[in-house]
C-alpha cells in the first residue's frame, strides 16, 4: 500500500515559506513610524475638538480597562469534610452572600485542596505498603 504523495506536513528542515519574508512588513512599519507623530497629533487635536471616536481611541491607549476586584470573603473551611464545605459555598452563592465568581474560586480552591490531601494520603499508604513488603522479605 503506497502512501499519499502529500501528507499535509512539511519535511523536517523545510520551511513553510521557502521565499522567506517579503520585506514588505518592515517597509510598511518604517513608513508608519515616520508619520506616527503627525497621526498622533491629528488624533489628539480631534479628541480635544470633541470627536468621540478620537477620544475613545486616545483613552483606550492611555487608560487600561478596570478589572473587577472581588472583596475578600471570610469563610470557615472544614478540612475534615470538604464536601460539606463545597455545599456551604454553593448555599452562600444561592443566598447571595457571595458572588458566583467568588464561589467558583472558592470551590476551585476546595477542589485543589482535596487533590493535595488525596496525594498526601496515597503517598502515606504507599509508604506503609513498602514497609509491609520489606518486613515480609
Amino acid at each position: 500500500m503506497s502512501q499519499p504523495k502529500n501528507s499535509g506536513r512539511w519535511k523536517p528542515g523545510q520551511s513553510g515559506n521557502p521565499g522567506g519574508r517579503s520585506g514588505k512588513t518592515e517597509k510598511i512599519r518604517a513608513q508608519l513610524a515616520t508619520g506616527a507623530a503627525a497621526v498622533a497629533k491629528v488624533v489628539l487635536d480631534q479628541a480635544k475638538a470633541g470627536d468621540m471616536t478620537a477620544c475613545r481611541l486616545v483613552l483606550e491607549r492611555l487608560v487600561p480597562p478596570v478589572k473587577p476586584i472581588s472583596e475578600p470573603v471570610e469563610f470557615r473551611l472544614d478540612e475534615t469534610d470538604l464536601p460539606a464545605s463545597a455545599r456551604s459555598i454553593l448555599s452562600a452563592i444561592a443566598s447571595g452572600q457571595i458572588a458566583p465568581d467568588q464561589g467558583k474560586a472558592l470551590i476551585d480552591a476546595v477542589t485543589s485542596l482535596s487533590r493535595v490531601i488525596e496525594v498526601a494520603e496515597l503517598e502515606k499508604q504507599l509508604a506503609e505498603l513498602r514497609e509491609l513488603m520489606e518486613a515480609r522479605q
